[in-house]
């Protein structure tokens, strides 16, 4: 058990470019922001570009540009490492006992009417993230339901996956999703899908993310027409980038591209495009405005539509970042 006085006393030392030292306690550093709370002013950010060097005993989980990540004190980092230089580091994660206090995430809601073609949409997401050293627990929900008034039949767009995502050296990475997919605009009433595979984090600085990875998916899928299911093996493969910047005001862009090529069904293409994007408008409080683009050459019978698109404005809340 980590001793929890520690982590009351504000020992932390900060050493700013105009000569400052600052005394409190480090929280985090994550998007070039550190996190540091001290007695009187309370939690205060400071731009990652400003500090010359940290002071601190306590230990903590410490991410660097190529990878690696260890769990121990900024002291002890420096004097066990003597090529690491302040500026390898791109994130800080205090070490929290307490089931809660590991836990983050967002939700964004998001209602979006035309009267030209009388489409009413409504849609929500949202994730709940559990952090270990060097793991990482996420659930992800989305929905998208649209209905125009010529039409009884509501559409959806809903998914939820629970991924585990394991990192190691050299900035390398193992996931495996368990997912469940709706798309009545693909012919699409029911898929569950189980994904495992690796990858590389090509890049990964202050303010960018890159990763690449690659593996298998198994899913079983039931079309609108159909009570059965059908199975399916596919490859994958994934690229995921992300802009950012936490300086005031906070500004995210996310861009997912994953491809699903057929392995048991060959020939058969899908392919899942995502870009999110969101600006802070008050503290934790963003809009965002997001774009989804889905494809499958061969969609499960009841459609004749292999494409399915769609824009949404969201305002969402994050916690415990």
């Amino acid at each position: 058990m980590f001793n929890f006085r520690l982590f009351g006393q504000k020992t932390d030392k900060v050493h700013l470019k105009n000569g400052d030292i600052l005394t409190g306690e480090i929280k985090s550093l994550k998007f070039a922001k550190l996190s540091f709370d001290m007695t009187g002013p309370g939690l205060i950010q400071i731009k990652w570009e400003e500090i010359t060097d940290l002071k601190s005993t306590k230990k903590l989980q410490i991410t660097l540009k190529k990878g690696e990540v260890f769990v121990t004190s900024i002291d002890s980092l420096f004097i066990q490492n003597k090529d690491i230089r302040l500026e390898d580091i791109v994130e800080i994660v205090q070490i929290k006992d307490q089931f809660l206090k590991r836990l983050d995430g967002d939700a964004n809601l998001g209602f979006n009417y035309a009267k030209s073609s009388d489409i009413a949409q409504f849609n929500f997401n949202g994730s709940l993230a559990f952090r270990k050293p060097r793991t990482e627990l996420r659930l992800k929900v989305n929905s998208v339901l649209s209905r125009s008034s010529g039409d009884t039949i509501l559409a959806r767009k809903q998914d939820a996956t629970l991924n585990l995502e394991k990192q190691y050296k050299h900035s390398y990475y193992y996931k495996t999703d368990l997912a469940w997919q709706q798309n009545t605009q693909l012919g699409l009433r029911n898929r569950v899908l189980l994904t495992g595979g690796g990858g590389k984090y090509i890049l990964n600085d202050n303010h960018r993310r890159l990763l690449c990875g690659t593996g298998l998916s198994y899913n079983v899928e039931q079309s609108n027409l159909s009570e059965g299911f059908v199975t399916n093996l596919e490859g994958l493969a994934t690229f995921q980038f992300k802009k950012f910047r936490y300086s005031t005001p906070k500004i995210a862009i996310d861009l997912l591209y994953t491809i699903y090529p057929g392995i048991s069904n060959w020939g058969r293409i899908r392919m899942d495009f995502q870009v999110q994007t969101k600006i802070e408008i008050f503290k934790d409080l963003f809009v965002g405005l997001n774009f989804y683009e889905l494809y499958d050459n061969r969609p499960p019978s009841g459609t004749q539509s292999k494409t399915d698109y769609g824009v949404n404005f969201t305002v969402g809340y994050e916690f415990g970042r």
